[in-house]
């Protein structure tokens, strides 16, 4: 018998126009928003290949017939529309759903026992986890269901064996957290006397608090771990000690909540003159606490964000850029079964770059 020849999938169409998968998945569901060119290439493309358009019968949902996908929301629902990129992550999975005819469930966790029972209980064919990702009965649940998951973020230890039973049924889309940690630490780092980190919570049930240079090794959140071994790196490299730096660890990333632990950062004896923040809400409670106290960037003090979001690039600060409705879309396609590549059990590393702005020193020649 012949061998039946590889499905061509949106990837390769994407692959071969020189474009993103969202922008082919938008030649289809959505043409207006592509320019006739660039609609010109995919479908040139599409055809060249033999590409037939999505399919609506996905591998991973043939079983199932909610015809539904839930994004497991690990900071609480209202975390979902409050936090702006929360807006750009769940637009790029919406975009998605609405081409494929799925609806879109929001499932929030409260990181007790009833998690598991929440999520043994829908009835969605898919899973999107998105924030708040870590080790623990949560992760267990999710896999005891038995469905495709796909998770935006640092990969969890327990799934780093590709060859595991896990593997089959598990995506995780993320960046290189490490290294961006370090090229922004770096930057917002280059001629400080006195380095500081606003981070993202690093256990459950999380209470705000400042320590120095904090050990690694027992975060549960992967995410925040990979980001600290990166600013740690950093620090090193330019000198600091990091048991020396003071990392304020917030309980929640939002603006309004983490600033009160930001002031008190600020009245220590030793004021910093630089900080590395973990989300650009972050990085905006220091610029707020900073206007309040007559400081200036990068004068008197260097501050950078991450995720450059449109507030960002308003303020004129300095991020780490990643694009988080293409990881989105490539998490509801990955969970969907429409892409085939990579394999299943390997995370997909999304493209990141610095988006170096005024609020950090610019280095000497």
């Amino acid at each position: 018998m012949r061998a039946s020849r590889p499905k061509v999938t949106m990837a390769d169409v994407a692959r071969d126009a020189g474009v993103s998968v969202m922008t082919v998945s938008y030649t289809y569901s959505s043409p207006h928003r592509v320019s006739p060119r660039t609609r010109e290439r995919v479908n040139a493309s599409a055809q060249k290949l033999g590409y037939q358009g999505p399919n609506p019968s996905a591998r991973s949902l043939r079983q199932g017939k909610s015809n539904s996908v839930a994004v497991v929301v690990g900071e609480g629902l209202t975390y979902a529309f409050d936090d702006p990129q929360s807006s750009r992550f769940l637009a790029g999975v919406a975009a998605v759903c609405v081409e494929f005819r799925q609806s879109l469930t929001l499932l929030p966790v409260s990181g007790d026992e009833s998690d598991g029972d929440r999520i043994h209980q829908s009835s969605a064919d898919a899973f999107i986890w998105w924030t708040g990702v870590s080790e623990g009965p949560l992760l267990e649940a999710l896999i005891a269901a038995g469905k495709p998951i796909a998770i935006q973020g640092a990969q969890p230890d327990s799934l780093r064996d590709p060859e595991g039973a896990v593997a089959e049924r598990v995506h995780v889309v993320t960046i290189d957290d490490r290294a961006a940690a370090e090229a922004i630490a770096e930057v917002t780092f280059a001629g400080a006397a006195a380095p500081a980190v606003v981070s993202f919570a690093l256990d459950d049930d999380q209470d705000p608090v400042i320590v120095h240079g904090p050990a690694l090794d027992d975060i549960r959140f992967p995410g925040a771990r990979q980001r600290l071994e990166g600013f740690r790196a950093a620090c090193e490299r330019l000198g600091h000690a990091w048991e020396a730096v003071p990392v304020a660890v917030v309980s929640r990333n939002h603006r309004q909540d983490a600033r009160p632990l930001i002031e008190e950062l600020f009245e220590r004896d030793v004021r910093p003159d630089a900080v590395v923040a973990m989300s650009d809400q972050l990085a905006l409670s220091v610029l707020d606490v900073l206007a309040d106290r007559g400081l200036t960037t990068p004068d008197d003090v260097s501050v950078s964000g991450w995720d450059d979001s449109a507030e960002a690039e308003q303020q004129g600060l300095t991020s780490v850029h990643q694009s988080l409705e293409e990881q989105g879309t490539r998490c509801a396609l990955l969970a969907l079964g429409q892409l085939s590549e990579p394999a299943e059990g390997v995370a997909v590393e999304e493209p990141w770059s610095l988006a170096v702005r005024a609020t950090t020193r610019r280095r000497r020649a």
